[in-house]
């Protein structure tokens, strides 16, 4: 993910990864510090605040300062919510939240217990600073478990995230599984990870089916070389097109279409719109930066659906 602020309804230019300015041990102060969650976090804004954050946010896109800003507390105190309306708008979604290694071991015992064949987790182990989503399928008496983290795994809060994942299923009595940890590459901008990892999750149960070969290629060990993670130019291969419909990069998005000729002409929208045409819509140059602010207008989006 990327960071966001401490600040309730508004957000702060501190980015989720180290910046240019920032030591690897002020970075790593700083990751130690936010892994102390605080009772606030959990405490979801009243009505009234969740407008006044909403505001905010508006207000950051109309100025473009969005994309070095700072929403993590927001969103984590949010984000509850939002799986909650995730699992209501899909009744036959098994969406669970995960933001402790307690929490992720409760939730995978509570999935195998329930005979599902399918569940999505949007994951954060108590680090604040970042959410990856996950996808749990089960492939004849096999469990799979793909990771799928929106930046790349040379982001210390993305590697750290995912070896802390490695390590809780590692300590659980689990039947027998495989775990993957795969990158997209296809967040760019400072603070998103939060809501990439919601939207991968709702698109994970939604193309479940399309996820099949990546599942059984999972289960088989194929995917890559033991300890090692999946790269996104082979990730790109195995994944629908709609799971890449708030990729921030214009070369990520030209990578992917290469992977998969044919792709570039199909809707990726109600509107009929292709990734690309959604892609130049979605463009604004920022701080010499030029991002598609997607991700954010999406966090917008589901935080207006709470007043709703």
């Amino acid at each position: 993910m990327k960071p966001q602020d401490s600040s309730p309804s508004r957000s702060s230019p501190t980015p989720e990864g180290a910046s240019a300015e920032e030591s690897l041990a002020d970075l790593i102060a700083r990751l130690m510090q936010s892994s102390v969650q605080t009772e606030e976090e959990h405490v979801a804004p009243s009505s009234e605040e969740l407008q006044t954050i909403i505001t905010g946010l508006e207000d950051d896109l109309a100025t473009g300062c969005w994309i070095n800003s700072y929403y993590e507390d927001t969103d984590i105190r949010v984000m509850p919510a939002l799986v909650k309306k995730a699992n209501s708008k899909y009744p036959d979604m098994n969406l669970k939240l995960a933001l402790t290694a307690e929490d992720l071991t409760y939730a995978l015992k509570e999935t195998i217990e329930s005979g599902v064949k399918s569940s999505q987790f949007v994951v954060n182990l108590g680090s604040r600073i970042h959410f990856a989503a996950m996808d749990y399928k089960k492939v004849n008496d096999k469990i799979s478990l793909i990771m799928l983290e929106p930046t790349t795994f040379q982001n210390i809060t993305a590697a750290k995230l995912g070896i802390k994942i490695n390590q809780t299923l590692e300590t659980l009595q689990l039947p027998p599984y495989s775990f993957t940890m795969a990158e997209m590459d296809i967040q760019k901008s400072s603070s998103e990870c939060g809501i990439f990892s919601l939207a991968l999750a709702k698109k994970l149960h939604l193309e479940s089916e399309k996820l099949a070969r990546l599942h059984k290629d999972n289960v088989k060990g194929v995917l890559c070389e033991p300890h090692s993670s999946l790269s996104a130019e082979k990730l790109d291969s195995y994944l629908p097109l709609s799971l890449y419909k708030h990729t921030q990069g214009r070369r990520r998005l030209e990578q992917y279409l290469k992977a998969n000729p044919g792709a570039e002409h199909e809707p990726v929208n109600k509107k009929g719109e292709t990734l690309k045409e959604r892609f130049e819509k979605n463009l604004k140059e920022e701080e010499a930066k030029t991002v598609s602010v997607s991700p954010h207008k999406k966090r917008i989006t589901e935080y207006k659906s709470l007043t709703m």
